[in-house]
């Protein structure tokens, strides 16, 4: 087998596996075929030898009884009673399957705590994808800045043997292909309190239709927010259309011009607008568009507590008060579990004056989603740290985002995203809302006047 488990020496363990990891890979299948003891997209399918990392054995597919688009979540596994705790005391104990970002966070917040839940490998899909990421093992291609060349509808790059093929599977990764919700974005103060942005998301993706090759469109996903709260910015849009091979595109709608608008530096790290400076474009949803301005390197796998299986933050009753906390989010409603992940590094290309000089990703191997993201500053310190707390929903079926936080460890503050509370708010199969024509300047204005 070609895993690694419970690394120690992190760094050099890591870049010393990761060599004999891309040979071995390099040679495991013939085409088009992924070895038997890979899942369809590519993920171990053996558990871990200590027993605390379960096989696969093809995710929580099952619609729970009654449930129906739209309803609050009841997490198959919220009734577990945890395993432990990691916290202050005993951090140095459990440092071999944590983040340093994770570290920082116990060792500088007081009362921070990470509630450890037994592991279950609940992500599954669509047979399409299935068929498509076995196919794409011949075909899928990138150019040499990462842009997409070759390959749709599944995971590109089941067997990656480099950094930017894995960091392609997340940047393509099935979350469903028409997706709306109301979603909310907290930026929290360095008081606690915290001022909430309410919207709603329109996505599609599409490198999941079943011609994508064949067509014209140079886009592989597409998504428009409409501000709802304050009120102060109701009906203002932001569009960001996402080429297979180029940068991020976007544009704005000023509601009392009606007009659209190019927004050319709404990409890459220049800092989101309204958000204090706490968050950049491409840090969004974990991370987003072309990945040029970095060398990244595969530095194998590693075992590692990540958030997973998180339905308690969508569950009935809750509400953003309830998640967002004054310094990180509430503690009682995140689950952490033991998961095999990718370790991929980015390190900024010296002709870009980057805003980060190093960014580490964990990269789930069954849902090849970032579950934990570290970046740093200039002189190489950890400066801020990631979280993308996921669960499935067997509707789609796939394992989608219930929050993202983004922790910037110098400002002591951060931003909450993707917080969905209340029914009828979100729905990962929207066909019958989301169509491509949505997305173009004529779209926006369309959905300015409603």
């Amino acid at each position: 087998m070609y895993k690694i488990e419970n690394l120690k020496g992190r760094r050099a363990a890591l870049t010393t596996m990761a060599l004999t990891l891309s040979v071995l890979l390099g040679g495991q299948a013939g085409a088009g075929e992924l070895p038997a003891d890979l899942t369809p997209v590519g993920a171990e399918r053996a558990g871990n030898a200590a027993g605390t990392i379960p096989a696969w054995s093809g995710g929580d597919m099952e619609v729970p009884a009654g449930w129906k688009t739209g309803d609050p979540r009841k997490g198959k596994y919220d009734g577990e009673a945890k395993l432990f705790s990691i916290n202050a005391s005993n951090v140095d104990q459990y440092a071999a399957n944590l983040t340093e970002g994770q570290i920082a966070m116990i060792k500088t917040y007081d009362g921070y705590r990470m509630d450890v839940y037994p592991s279950h490998r609940s992500c599954g899909y669509p047979q399409s994808v299935y068929d498509r990421t076995k196919a794409n093992i011949d075909e899928a291609k990138l150019g040499a800045d990462g842009g997409i060349l070759a390959g749709h509808g599944g995971f590109l790059f089941p067997m990656p043997k480099n950094g930017l093929e894995a960091l392609a599977n997340h940047r393509t990764a099935y979350h469903g292909q028409a997706m709306y919700k109301m979603a909310n974005m907290a930026v929290v103060q360095s008081n606690g309190s915290f001022v909430l942005n309410t919207g709603e998301i329109y996505s599609y993706s599409s490198f999941f239709n079943a011609n994508a090759s064949a067509t014209s469109d140079p886009y592989k996903s597409k998504f428009i927010y409409r501000q709802k709260e304050p009120v102060a910015s109701i009906g203002g849009m932001i569009m960001t259309l996402e080429p297979y091979n180029g940068a991020n595109e976007s544009w704005v709608y000023i509601p009392g011009l009606r007009r659209v608008k190019k927004a050319p530096t709404a990409t890459y790290d220049n800092p989101v607008a309204g958000q204090d400076g706490l968050r950049t474009f491409d840090q969004t949803y974990m991370y987003n568009g072309l990945p040029d301005r970095y060398d990244w390197t595969l530095k194998g796998k590693q075992e590692i507590y990540v958030p997973y299986n998180s339905e308690k933050m969508r569950g009935a009753g809750v509400t953003v008060a309830d998640i967002v906390g004054p310094k990180y989010s509430n503690r009682d409603l995140a689950r952490y579990e033991l998961h095999r992940v990718w370790v991929v590094e980015g390190i900024a290309k010296p002709e870009y004056r980057a805003t980060f000089s190093r960014r580490v990703f964990y990269i789930d191997e069954d849902q090849w989603t970032i579950l934990q993201a570290d970046l740093y500053d200039s002189k190489g310190a950890l400066w801020r740290t990631q979280e993308n707390h996921t669960f499935m929903a067997p509707e789609v079926p796939a394992c989608v985002s219930a929050g993202d936080f983004y922790y910037d460890l110098n400002a002591g503050r951060y931003v909450a995203d993707e917080i969905v509370v209340g029914s009828g708010t979100v729905d990962y199969a929207a066909t019958n809302i989301v169509d491509e024509d949505l997305f173009s300047p004529n779209g926006m204005r369309r959905i300015g006047r409603r």
